[in-house]
């Protein structure tokens, strides 16, 4: 994971550790290596290190973002972005080439169902509507689309996370009122998934919605709320499946 120290695995200790089970860890490693048993100056001084972070909750936490972030950085570093890029690109130039079909040309004329054109930068792109996902036609994923649409996806299933927190009743404070929408929450986090799939998918198409489920994964993975990540994927397969449904009824029209 990047360059960034792990001090959980310097204690050997989960990231849901207590606070007595991580000073346990502590001392119970600062005995074995001490040097004056013949540990290593460097190693003693990482588990001081270690033990002052996560001992000081304000520490700990930004300790858990950076690895959070790490992480998410690393995932998006195996993302290979060129190769869909140009593959649609080559697409979209053979589709501008050929223009539109007979069967196309004569059911605009006698239906006008089809969706109107519009040009957008260099590519000739299909207007849909809000219900026909199987006919948007987004740019191809770039860093900078793929970047935005998972740190936006990251802080809505933050904030959805947060929210299912406090309706367990953790670190609820004076937000008592979200205990009454425990039952719900299921719902909230499909319904999250669902919408920051559809929002994705408009933006950047498929390797979007991957960096959704990315964005879910590293959320629910790292103290999130139970059941966080299966809902939201949940809601990331129901929008697939939106998608798969709409293409296959065209498909049956036509």
């Amino acid at each position: 994971m990047s360059d960034r120290v792990n001090y959980y695995e310097v204690l050997g200790v989960s990231r849901n550790a207590s606070q007595e089970e991580i000073h346990e860890a502590y001392r119970r490693l600062a005995k074995e290596r001490h040097p004056d048993r013949g540990g290593s100056p460097e190693e003693f001084s990482l588990l001081q290190e270690a033990h002052e972070v996560l001992s000081d909750p304000e520490r700990r936490r930004r300790h858990d973002e950076e690895l959070d972030l790490a992480y998410a950085a690393d995932q998006l570093s195996e993302l290979d972005f060129s190769r869909l890029e140009d593959e649609l690109a080559a697409r979209r130039e053979e589709r501008e080439r050929s223009g539109p079909s007979l069967g196309e040309r004569l059911r605009g004329r006698l239906r006008r169902k089809e969706p109107r054109v519009r040009r957008q930068r260099r590519y000739v792109v299909r207007e849909a509507r809000w219900y026909e996902p199987h006919r948007f036609d987004p740019e191809p994923a770039t860093w900078k689309s793929g970047t935005i649409t998972f740190v936006l996806a990251f802080l809505a299933f933050i904030a959805a996370g947060q929210l299912g927190l406090w309706a367990e009743g953790i670190g609820r404070g004076s937000f008592t009122w979200t205990a009454a929408l425990g039952p719900y929450m299921p719902v909230v986090y499909a319904l999250v998934g669902l919408i920051a799939s559809y929002l994705a998918f408009r933006s950047a198409g498929y390797i979007a919605v991957a960096l959704v489920f990315i964005a879910a994964l590293v959320v629910g993975q790292s103290g999130g709320p139970q059941g966080l990540l299966q809902f939201a994927a949940l809601g990331i397969v129901v929008f697939l499946l939106w998608i798969y449904a709409g293409s296959r009824r065209e498909r049956s029209r036509r």
